[in-house]
């Protein structure tokens, strides 16, 4: 085989080792192995407060665990998947929370912002704009609901509270990473 065409061939690969480690207990919900999640998606005053609106209504009120130390995690949860979007996605996302935060008004539901309503009523005026006949609304709601609601699923004491142990997941995870990071198998005769 031409070095030169070995070269040109994994050129547009880029292989770089990360900086990992074995952790203590791999399959503990946050393994301590040197993975950084990434910074929150940096969002406005008023793009925040109405993301913390919307996760205040959207999440599922008593019996279900419920507490601003909660809503605070999925709200970093939600900031920090934001930052993995293709930043156009992410941005448009930061709109959408603008559009709903402003629904009421535009609706001519209330004068008051979402975010402004109690929780009862900012709840059931989102799970009306699902069955609501503008598809954007919809849309709009359906995306966020599903972000935010994979975000409060993801905390622990939910977890709990439903009795998931996602064991098997986490192993098989585990074990898909440790094939990842395994160094490649050398082929004989060279690569095709």
């Amino acid at each position: 085989m031409n070095d030169e065409r070995g070269a040109f061939e994994d050129s547009h690969v880029r292989r770089r080792k990360l900086p990992t480690r074995d952790a203590r207990a791999p399959l503990a919900r946050h393994p301590d192995d040197g993975w950084q999640l990434a910074e929150p998606y940096p969002l406005s005053t008023a793009r925040l407060r109405a993301l913390r609106g919307i996760i205040v209504a959207l999440c599922p009120a008593a019996p279900a665990p419920s507490s601003p130390e909660l809503f605070a995690r999925v709200e970093l949860h939600v900031r920090c998947f934001m930052r993995y979007m293709h930043p156009l996605a992410a941005w448009g996302l930061s709109l959408c929370l603008l559009l709903l935060d402003w629904a009421p008004r535009f609706l001519f539901v209330s004068v008051r912002r979402l975010h402004a309503l109690g929780r009862a009523r900012a709840s059931r005026l989102l799970a009306d704009m699902v069955g609501g006949r503008v598809a954007l609304l919809r849309t709009l709601v359906v995306a966020v609901r599903g972000l935010v609601m994979s975000a409060y699923f993801d905390q622990d004491e939910v977890h709990a509270a439903i009795g998931y142990a996602p064991l098997p997941f986490l192993r098989e995870r585990v074990e898909r990473r440790r094939l990842l990071l395994a160094p490649a198998p050398v082929r004989l005769g060279g690569a095709r």
